[in-house]
């Protein structure tokens, strides 16, 4: 069973500190965050961010927000940015380097990565069609609905409709279709990027790990799975299969959210 922190033992602890959403499913951004460490051979401690009490309001008070991921490291400041946290992981640890060295290289390796990961990106619009199925459909009660209206509240955008969000999703989701149908083992190059880690990571938005490999409840794991209508099958089923080869070859299985 793994062990978490309180934020207090974790702001005196050394070395690496994680604090990612810890709800029983399986957050993209956190995934992402500790996939990096975790291919760097980086070890690092989890800390357990909502207190009982206060909710995130210590998280809040160190880093001016509420959304996790947020690492530590040593005695630097917070990162609890996507990008700045995948800058960390390759300070801490060059080896294996999940970013290319040259500036276009890289450059494509970042945008594409944002697209997932950004605001306005894959996730944050899966997450608006999430919320909206949480507020209407009639399988999910009152607890769910309030959990909607909270993420409604926290990240939703009064110009987010469902067409416009259900639309990016879409056109991201084709870009990584052609981008995969002409790589090779990889998205980037001929080697793991942290492109194949983000992948692998906001993949579950679309059709989560195996039950065996990722638990998760049935309303949760409904609410997760979406399928594209604007790509072939076969080109998602490819997708996904990258999605389970990278964790197979690299990652921790099965996924840990608790």
């Amino acid at each position: 069973m793994t062990e978490w922190l309180t934020v207090e033992q974790g702001l005196a602890a050394p070395g690496l500190r994680i604090a990612p959403v810890r709800a029983g499913v399986p957050s993209p951004w956190s995934e992402l965050c500790r996939a990096c460490f975790h291919v760097k051979r980086v070890p690092f401690a989890l800390i357990n961010a909502r207190d009982p009490k206060l909710g995130l309001g210590a998280i809040k008070a160190l880093t001016a927000q509420e959304a996790l991921p947020v690492v530590f490291w040593n005695g630097e400041r917070p990162r609890s940015n996507w990008l700045e946290q995948i800058l960390l992981a390759e300070r801490i640890a060059p080896e294996p380097s999940l970013l290319p060295i040259g500036p276009r290289e890289r450059a494509l390796a970042v945008g594409l990565t944002s697209e997932l990961c950004s605001e306005r990106g894959f996730g944050w619009h899966r997450r608006v069609l999430m919320i909206e199925i949480l507020l209407t459909h009639p399988r999910y009660g009152d607890r769910e609905r309030s959990i909607g209206k909270y993420l409604a509240a926290k990240y939703r955008h009064d110009d987010d409709t469902v067409e416009a969000s259900r639309r990016r999703c879409e056109e991201i989701v084709a870009t990584f279709v052609e981008l995969r149908n002409s790589s090779g083992e990889f998205l980037l190059g001929s080697t793991l990027s942290v492109l194949d880690l983000a992948w692998a990571a906001f993949a579950a938005l679309i059709r989560p790990l195996s039950e065996e490999l990722c638990p998760m409840a049935a309303p949760w794991r409904d609410l997760y799975t979406w399928m594209p209508a604007e790509s072939e099958p076969e080109g998602i089923e490819a997708l996904l299969g990258h999605r389970d080869r990278i964790y197979r070859d690299w990652l921790r299985l099965p996924v840990v959210l608790d």
